[in-house]
């Protein structure tokens, strides 16, 4: 999100997009309005004939959220666009469902106008990363040892309903602090989603006695911006020895990534989540990309 307050320009109209308009580069395309699978609404903001900055709602697939973007470009912010996109955008929202946007560190434009906004820090994400070409990150993952007992596989060598299970068990109560799960959707989530997985380096600890399945580290390959993600938890909160089994696992999907020759790879997760911050802390330094999810406030003149 960016914009600011400042030099407002008169001439600014805010409208949905057209199929004709000059989009000015800088800005993300954005897809079109939906009512279903999930609902979404995209307005504009035009001035001297060009679209100058976007403004985008949708609902979360599986929570009682609303994600909101707003983008201005560079030559046009600190006048007042950004401003008044969020407050047309949200005048489409149910005033009952919450506003959230996310901010890492590196875009600091982002969380300096969700700022000039109003807003809370609902759910912080450390998402370190890990540098596989280290000695450091070699010797990290050659450490992590499983607790005896259990077994990891590959994503690809389980069948996949008993992963997708997995995975639906872990994001509700890992969402939690974040709102309401309808656990009814995740279905339709988990197919969106897994169809990005790398199943080969993505991996799944299981219980051997019992077959269950007990953690979780899910590669997605080049996830935005080029990126290497993995998201990663044990399948239930209070699982006993979760933080060895968490890091074992995690441990063999980067394995797998360095002999691939991946450089650096990024962990996805809250730090809510019962066993992700002993991970992050054992982890040796790399940098990261520190994400907050923050809830805005209703314009000002909707107080």
């Amino acid at each position: 999100m960016n914009g600011s307050s400042e030099n407002e320009l008169p001439d600014v109209s805010i409208r949905a997009l057209r199929d004709n308009d000059d989009v000015l580069d800088g800005l993300p395309a954005v897809g079109p309005d939906a009512d279903t699978p999930q609902w979404q609404r995209t307005l504009g903001a035009i001035a001297d004939g060009q679209v100058v900055g976007t403004a985008s709602v949708s609902l979360s697939p599986y929570s009682d959220l609303y994600f909101c973007e707003v983008r201005v470009v560079p030559r046009y912010r600190r006048r007042g666009i950004g401003t008044r996109l969020y407050a047309a955008i949200y005048e489409l929202t149910d005033r009952t469902i919450p506003v959230v946007t996310r901010a890492m560190s590196s875009q600091p434009v982002r969380r300096q106008f969700a700022e000039s906004l109003g807003c809370s820090v609902l759910v912080h994400c450390p998402a370190p990363w890990v540098d596989l070409t280290s000695e450091a990150g070699q010797q990290w993952i050659a450490q992590q040892q499983l607790p005896d007992g259990y077994q990891t596989v590959a994503m690809d060598d389980l069948p996949i309903n008993r992963v997708e299970q997995a995975w639906a068990t872990y994001v509700e109560w890992t969402h939690r602090p974040v709102g309401t799960v309808h656990t009814e959707r995740l279905r339709d989530r988990w197919a969106e989603y897994s169809s990005g997985l790398d199943g080969e380096t993505s991996m799944v600890t299981i219980d051997a006695s019992t077959q269950a399945v007990v953690a979780l580290s899910l590669v997605t390959p080049d996830a935005w911006d080029g990126r290497t993600m993995i998201v990663c938890e044990t399948v239930h909160e209070g699982q006993p020895d979760g933080d060895r089994l968490l890091c074992a696992t995690v441990a063999a999907s980067l394995g797998r990534l360095a002999a691939r020759g991946h450089g650096r790879v990024e962990l996805e997760g809250h730090s809510t989540d019962a066993h992700l911050p002993q991970l992050v802390r054992s982890l040796p330094p790399a940098g990261g990309d520190p994400m907050d999810i923050l809830k805005l406030l209703p314009p000002r003149g909707n107080l």
